[in-house]
């Protein structure tokens, strides 16, 4: 019998856009995946269809194993098959890989390891807070959530894995150790995450910062460098026109700001008769536009033989392995490389009832007739809104939402930032008093335009 082989997989902190390229090729031709507890569903799910999923992992090292690597990636590497074995951030750092891969040798199956980012990594840049800095810190210790291994820690950056659930005690032996108790620390639980949750502290008071610390998994990061972070304690309003992750709070959370999303929108189901409707209007050689994971999800389940355009990574992930053309962004410097595939064409765009009117309109510029193929609806709803002391606005759709209710008068005076004309304009029809535009179409350069509504950068006019 040939025997199989084994990929010893790093599977990053959980957000699916820090999978290594070679980690995302290996789950395309697994033909069995064995994968830890805590890595996200949205990353399992970028495994083959056919392939066999294995949860195999253990949670805070719940109770005794009489083995090292688990029985069935042997048996399945054993049979033949291909197996990813993938464990969450790095095999190699607090994750067994080194005990997997002995374990694998010594039964004679070919092993390769492909190393992730690991957990210390995804969490400290999610959360704003750099490791090492000049002049505050100069080195960086790893170590686990257990009080008697940080006694040798230095005076630069401690990381603590698996320290959600004995954090007083961790803490305290820190500040017995000679480490004062007003060194920041900061918790960090489910990072990279639309769940991201980041405390910040002391030595003193992080602890009871936290209380119940919950089941997601969290790591400590004790140091001056915690108290870097430029918008700490600054709050900060992304308004919202879709349900899902948004990039730019997870990126104003990373800097520290205490961030609200608001609407809070819900997706409805998938009117699969309406992008088919569509796609029969518009003739089987009319190019697919999607710019939004629901919209993409419907497109693969039903792909056209035309050419499809995905715009935005959550657009792009939701393909899956479906062809498609990408870009970045739906503004007219983003699309114009599209414009020998659009001119003079007729482009279905997949969308929710509110239509993109913004995207339609630079696909009429670049020469496309647009046709809306609205298959799902949005619902959007207002919560009670308390002080901020600016909005962020990634969309004209978003900025319509945000500002078009009478109970979002009040919002009005709050000093915003706009990713594009489109987008100011929006926002100034509907009396925003005061609005800055991002100086170009990408969520870096809003987050940077946010800072200097803040003061914390160069202001424009």
């Amino acid at each position: 019998m040939t025997t199989g082989c084994v990929y010893l997989v790093g599977a990053g902190p959980g957000d699916p856009d820090l999978l290594t390229v070679r980690a995302v090729e290996l789950l395309r031709r697994a033909e069995v995946v064995a994968h830890d507890e805590l890595v996200p569903p949205a990353i399992v799910d970028l495994a083959a269809p056919g392939a066999e999923r294995l949860a195999v992992g253990r949670r805070r090292g719940r109770g005794a194993v009489p083995y090292r690597c688990h029985p069935a990636v042997i048996e399945r590497a054993r049979a033949g098959r291909v197996v990813v074995r993938l464990k969450t951030g790095d095999p190699f750092v607090f994750g067994r890989g080194g005990e997997e891969l002995d374990e694998l040798v010594r039964a004679g199956i070919p092993v390769e390891v492909v190393p992730g980012v690991t957990a210390a990594l995804g969490a400290a840049a999610a959360a704003g807070i750099p490791l090492t800095e000049r002049g505050v810190a100069s080195s960086v210790t790893f170590a686990t959530g257990h009080e008697g291994a940080l006694a040798a820690a230095d005076a630069g950056t401690l990381v603590l894995y698996m320290a959600a659930h004995t954090i007083h005690g961790c803490l305290s032996a820190l500040v017995a150790a000679g480490r004062a108790p007003s060194t920041p620390a900061a918790f960090i639980a489910a990072a990279t995450t639309a769940q991201q949750r980041t405390i910040t502290g002391t030595l003193a008071d992080l602890a009871s910062r936290v209380g119940d610390p919950g089941a997601d998994p969290a790591l400590v990061i004790v140091g001056e460098v915690v108290g870097l972070r430029p918008l700490a304690g600054r709050s900060v309003l992304v308004a919202r026109a879709r349900d899902g992750r948004s990039r730019l709070a997870a990126a104003l959370r990373g800097l520290g700001a205490d961030v609200v999303e608001a609407p809070v929108v819900a997706a409805g189901p998938v009117d699969a008769d309406a992008l088919a409707a569509a796609l029969a209007r518009t003739g089987a050689d009319a190019p697919v536009v999607v710019a939004c994971r629901i919209g993409a999800a419907a497109v693969a389940a039903r792909p056209p033989d035309a050419p499809i355009v995905a715009i935005g990574n959550d657009a792009v992930r939701a393909l899956g392995g479906v062809p498609h053309l990408a870009v970045s962004g739906a503004c007219a410097a983003a699309l114009a490389p599209l414009a020998p595939i659009l001119r003079d064409r007729r482009a279905v765009v997949v969308t929710d009832d509110r239509g993109r009117p913004h995207l339609c309109d630079e696909l009429r510029a670049l020469g496309a007739a647009p046709e809306v193929a609205p298959v799902y609806r949005i619902g959007a709803a207002l919560p009670a809104i308390g002080p901020v002391e600016a909005i962020a606005l990634p969309s004209s759709s978003a900025a319509r939402a945000l500002l078009e209710p009478a109970a979002s008068a009040p919002l009005r005076a709050v000093p915003m930032a706009a990713i594009g004309p489109a987008t100011e304009a929006a926002a100034r029809a509907l009396g925003a008093r005061r609005v800055v535009r991002a100086p170009d179409d990408s969520v870096p350069a809003l987050v940077a335009s946010v800072l200097e509504l803040l003061g914390l950068g160069e202001a424009r006019p």
